[in-house]
């Protein structure tokens, strides 16, 4: 496997310091722009633009070899990129964000201990309460795990991603491609937008109890930021709840995510339909993923910058 770890993301957004305000009240660390989990820092980077947007992605190959096989790719389909410093540079010639790979070690977060839960023959909480209800704060979350990205050329997108090394793990008509760059059923997906622009991206978090909690509490804490949830995806098997950030992008917190090891075990469907959404929950995708409040202004800052 070349790729195997989706190392970050740098978003441009009018307000910075907003962002890193809300970082902060959902338990990531850092700080000026840089935010991440104590495990994995600096993960999302923040930097100021005129429209909300992703500016770039960076993702993680094993060595050099990839590097070099990468550009290879590239070549062959007429992509240009920069080379230096031990990492390809590359501009999406589509979508205009950056992409970055280069090779970093292999890492897994450290698990933490799992909660005791009672089952039915399995009592294994006993004269205590649940733990969620005791523990003083919500678990912070351990990640960035995935970006979701509209744009206006899939087949043109697809190109690039697959010679960068991207899978295909499903795909709903062969128009929405769950991509991935590690063993997480997705960690890349492309559908079609107005303008190229970031859907929204997704947090990984412990557990159900984690993702219950954390949703709830920034629920109970703002107005007009629910967008959907909870639920749990058929496509791609994890557990959801979509709020939005201060900067309009919608936000996903997830867990149990599936995961695959042996791409020939593995077998990609596109046959999803109309009801593929969530097992439990909304049984469709909200309107809202389709037409963001903010997409009037996405649509012309886009079309500005490319003027």
């Amino acid at each position: 496997m070349a790729l195997h770890r989706l190392l970050g993301m740098e978003v441009g957004v009018p307000e910075p310091a907003v962002l890193d305000q809300f970082y902060r009240e959902i338990g990531f660390e850092g700080g000026d722009g840089s935010w991440g989990s104590s495990d994995l820092p600096g993960q999302i980077r923040i930097s100021e633009a005129p429209y909300r947007q992703l500016r770039e992605m960076r993702v993680a190959c094993e060595d050099e070899a990839d590097l070099a096989a990468t550009a290879v790719r590239l070549d062959g389909i007429g992509i240009k990129y920069q080379s230096g410093e031990g990492r390809l540079r590359i501009t999406d010639p589509v979508n205009k964000w950056n992409i970055v790979v280069e090779p970093a070690p292999a890492h897994d977060l450290p698990p933490k201990p799992e909660r005791l839960l009672n089952k039915p023959g399995q009592r294994n909480r006993v004269n205590e309460r649940a733990e969620v209800i005791v523990e003083p704060s919500p678990r912070p979350p351990r990640r960035l795990g995935h970006l979701v990205c509209g744009t206006t050329d899939i087949p043109r997108s697809m190109e690039l991603y697959l010679a960068l090394g991207f899978r295909i793990s499903d795909s709903v008509a062969g128009i929405a491609n769950f991509m991935r760059c590690s063993r997480d059923h997705h960690n890349f997906l492309l559908t079609p937008g107005p303008v190229p622009y970031l859907n929204h991206y997704a947090l990984e978090y412990d557990d159900f109890d984690s993702v219950m909690r954390a949703a709830s509490v920034y629920l109970r804490n703002h107005e007009d930021v629910h967008v959907d949830g909870p639920g749990r995806h058929q496509i791609g098997g994890n557990v959801f709840w979509y709020l939005k950030d201060p900067s309009g992008t919608f936000f996903e917190h997830f867990t149990d995510m599936d995961v695959i090891e042996d791409d020939d075990a593995w077998e990609i469907r596109s046959d999803w339909g109309a009801d593929s959404w969530s097992v439990y929950g909304s049984d469709h995708q909200s309107e809202l993923f389709f037409k963001p409040g903010d997409m009037q202004e996405v649509i012309a800052g886009w079309n500005k910058a490319q003027a």
